[in-house]
């Protein structure tokens, strides 16, 4: 009998039940004589399946205790919940462990003494276990731990990283709460160390033994990179992005050797580029952006058969573009970023010897025109804040005007509407470069005419609230005219950025029209930052108000000039208000002025928006900076502004014939740039977007470019904050089944994926994802109803008429039943859906 359990407990936890093996189970039960628990097989009736077609109410049979001769343990990808330690302490010579992926809590105490001794991977990964990790001193076969993902606390078991009696191989306490430092690493068995995104700080480890892989990524490590000297010959991959680390890059010509990818983005790095960069014979990827390099481009990084991935953006590198050492073609090149430095001279057609190049991007301070043979086959291109000329040709005329634009006056477009000289040209990048009077003139002119039209509006408005009996009056405060609230809603002047935070008072009267001081203080005098340029403080004669903290060195501004720049609402969210704010230089910001109360902790805050804002993806309207004032509710987050209109106005809105009707490689179109984006975002930054809706996508037309909106915001708010965005997303229809059961629901990748899924099904159906279908009074919402068409074989009946045209249901678009597919997938149970990666692969096959 038990191995009859056995049988059955693996077939009970398999990833996705189908009808198949439905009727497997119904056929085991026929020849199964005996229950010896009479609970059972009484529960395995045909007529017991949930929608899904997945057993419900069926008992699983048990016993783990007495399978003495167990040896493999695979549970991964389920739904389990609850304390399973226990559990595992009864089994006895168990080698092979996998809890990965449930729902799993509890602390991971395995209590010394328990036949655990013989465990050779143990795998609990992506559960919700608490408390600290446990040393395994006692548990001497074990090979590979991986604990990734859970809510472990506390300090590194030092044990794990040194010379002993362990054979101790892998070692994964990556996305956990670990804090403290990390010792010099004397196993000589340890080969794949990874404790990124934690809160470990101090210095980096003197030696870290004999390990090829090691990620130190995304936590506060600080002290100069020269400890990395002495870390031998046997690293392959070195991961510290996201730390504060200083110093210069080394310069041995005997070390990393077998180097393959060195990723040392997003810290406080200064030097030049080694010559040795250059020469390490097996590296494949360098990531070195967000940093503060200097010197020359080394032209030996061109030369090398081996490099995929070069990323040095962000940096204070300069000189030219060294065209003499792109002496061949080059197929291993696959993503070139240059960008955000000051290179200078003329862009080299040689650029075109780079045949299998996928990604360049080169926003620098470039002359000439842009190549004529780069591949047909990239998929990203941008030489922005250039000054290039000439026309753009015809294998880059498929990349959107953002591509191209601001900077590149000269630059002819095809098929670009016409727009003055300048005009879109936002370009604050303080490289030396001067301005131009004519373009100058231009924009006066504009702003001039613009004003006068304003102007009479204005008078009007106010002659007729003044009839009314508003009378306008203004006080002065600190030397600044601040304006009465009937004064704003006249239009006798359009509000400043100063202007939109509440005082206790107003935030008693929300409804009301506000005029008050967001920095609260008299014009401030700029401290000179010698350290950091980027972060400007807000100071009074007196005390210290407030940081404005940057992080585009393209954006230059004080926060004087930010509390005075003109500030129009344009929407509100779980998060607090939206505004779109123009500073003097003509530069336009989105500003999102926090709710009170949601903003996590100054220094914790701080981190996480600068991880934020180092993240760059051609779909994402990356974070540009912060503001952090001195009282609760004076919490700005500032991004670049997107004139686009959103996805949710596209297929649900109120003036829906604004707008052109989105095709159905149009909706392809939108869905491959979403699923990139939120690829890019799981699996270099292993970090959700956790606000995904319809209203978050924006698209600018002709070339239907999507832009990400919001991202990753719960990283920067309390508990409470993260709750009410959850909260928000169930009420619009984004919410994952599993979270309903869970005390304290956070964002996480599978939930993006659900919230992708019902996207499509948006895409799909031109619905809203909230709606309630009128006669079905059994779902709640889009996805429930498309799931229950389809399950009636009455899919095509969800279709958008729009996509559908005057095509019979014999004869649906190409496409349209793989995309649909590819949705219902998406919010499956979350033990069975598939990643983002997988989503994009797939969608990247339909072909129209």
């Amino acid at each position: 009998m038990q191995s009859i359990c056995f049988v059955l407990l693996l077939l009970l936890v398999e990833l996705a039940v189908g009808e198949s093996d439905i009727d497997a189970l119904l056929e085991l039960k026929k020849g199964i004589q005996t229950d010896t628990s009479g609970k059972v097989l009484a529960t395995w009736d045909s007529n017991s399946l949930a929608a899904d077609g997945c057993p419900k109410g069926w008992r699983n049979p048990s016993g783990f205790g007495s399978m003495k001769l167990l040896k493999y343990l695979d549970l991964h990808s389920n739904g389990f919940v609850g304390d399973v330690m226990g559990l595992l302490a009864q089994l006895g010579d168990v080698a092979y462990v996998d809890l990965s992926c449930n729902g799993f809590s509890g602390s991971l105490d395995l209590g010394i003494g328990n036949p655990i001794y013989f465990f050779k991977v143990f795998d609990a990964s992506d559960n919700h276990f608490v408390g600290n990790v446990p040393s395994f001193s006692f548990v001497v076969s074990l090979r590979v731990i991986k604990l990734r993902n859970n809510q472990l606390s506390g300090s590194l078991p030092q044990g794990l990283l040194q010379e002993s009696s362990m054979i101790l191989s892998e070692l994964d306490l990556s996305h956990n709460q670990l804090e403290g430092p990390v010792e010099s690493i004397s196993s000589v068995n340890l080969r794949k160390l990874n404790l990124s995104s934690n809160r470990l700080s101090g210095p980096l480890p003197a030696r870290i033994g004999h390990c090829t892989v090691i990620d130190l990524s995304n936590n506060t490590f600080t002290g100069n990179l020269s400890r990395t000297q002495s870390w031998g010959n046997y690293v392959e991959v070195i991961e510290l992005s996201s730390n504060e680390l200083t110093g210069s890059l080394p310069n041995q010509t005997c070390q990393f050797l077998r180097l393959t990818s060195l990723r040392i983005s997003n810290n406080l790095l200064e030097g030049i580029l080694p010559h040795v960069l250059g020469t390490y014979p097996e590296l494949e990827v360098i990531d070195l952006s967000h940093n503060k390099l200097s010197g020359f481009l080394l032209p030996s990084l061109f030369n090398s058969t081996k490099l995929t991935d070069i990323n040095l953006s962000w940096n204070n590198l300069s000189g030219t573009i060294p065209a003499d050492a792109i002496t061949r073609q080059n197929y291993s090149l696959l993503s070139l970023n240059l960008s955000h430095n000051v290179f200078t001279g003329p862009l080299p057609p040689e650029l075109g010897r780079f045949q299998g190049i996928v990604y360049l991007d080169l926003s620098n301070l470039l002359e000439g025109g842009n190549p004529n043979d780069l591949p047909n086959t990239m998929t990203g291109f941008n030489v922005s804040y250039n000054n290039l000329s000439g026309v753009v040709p015809q294998g880059l005329q498929k990349f959107p005007p953002s591509s191209f634009h601001p900077g590149n006056d000269l630059l002819v477009l095809p098929n670009e509407a016409p727009s003055p000289k300048g005009g879109n040209n936002l370009n604050l990048r303080d490289h030396g470069s001067r301005t131009k009077s004519a373009s100058r003139a231009a924009l006066i002119a504009g702003v001039v005419g613009g004003v006068s039209v304003i102007a009479i509006l204005t008078f009007v408005i106010y002659v007729r609230v003044h009839r009314e009996g508003s009378k306008a009056t203004s006080t002065e405060t600190g030397g600044k005219k601040v304006l009465s609230s009937s004064e704003i809603e006249s239009g006798n002047q359009p509000p400043t950025v100063s202007s939109v935070v509440p005082t206790p008072k107003d935030r008693d009267h929300p409804e009301s029209t506000r005029k008050l001081d967001v920095l609260n203080t008299p014009p401030a005098k700029l401290r000179h930052q010698s350290e950091n340029p980027s972060a400007l403080k807000v100071c009074s004669p007196d005390k210290l108000a407030g940081d404005l903290h940057l992080f585009d060195s393209s954006l230059k501004f004080t926060p004087e000039e930010l509390s005075s720049a003109p500030a129009e609402a344009i929407g509100m969210s779980c998060h607090g208000t939206l505004y779109k704010a123009v500073l003097s230089s003509g530069h336009v910001l989105a500003v999102k002025l926090l709710k009170e109360g949601i903003a996590k902790g100054r220094k914790e805050f701080a981190r996480e928006a600068k991880k934020l804002g180092n993240i760059r993806h051609p779909n994402l309207v990356s974070l540009q900076g912060f503001y952090w004032g001195p009282k609760e509710h004076e919490k700005l987050i500032i991004s670049k502004y997107i004139n686009a209109p959103s996805l949710a106005l596209y297929l649900h809105g109120t003036d829906q014939g604004a707008l052109p009707p989105l095709s159905l490689a149009d909706r392809l179109k939108v869905a491959l740039d979403v699923a990139c984006c939120l690829t890019y975002l799981h699996t270099e930054s292993a970090i959700p977007h956790g606000n995904l809706k319809s209203t978050n996508i924006l698209i600018e037309v002709p070339n239907i470019n999507v832009l990400l909106t919001d991202y990753s915001l719960h990283r920067l708010l309390t508990s409470a904050g993260t709750a009410e965005q959850v909260l928000n997303a169930g009420a619009l229809g984004y919410l994952p089944p599993e979270f309903t059961s869970t005390s304290k629901p956070c964002p996480s990748l599978k939930s993006d994926v659900y919230a992708f899924g019902v996207i499509l099904l948006e895409l799909l159906t031109g619905r809203s994802s909230a709606d309630i279908v009128p006669g079905t009074p059994e779902v709640v919402d889009l996805s429930e109803w498309v799931s229950l068409m389809a399950a009636e074989n009455r899919a095509v009946e969800c279709f958008d008429l729009q996509i559908l045209g005057t095509e019979s249901s014999e004869s649906l678009p190409k496409g349209l039943d793989s995309m649909l597919q590819i949705a219902l997938k998406c919010i499956l149970p979350a033990a069975e859906r598939p990643d983002m990666k997988m989503i994009f692969e797939e969608l990247s096959a339909i072909q129209l």
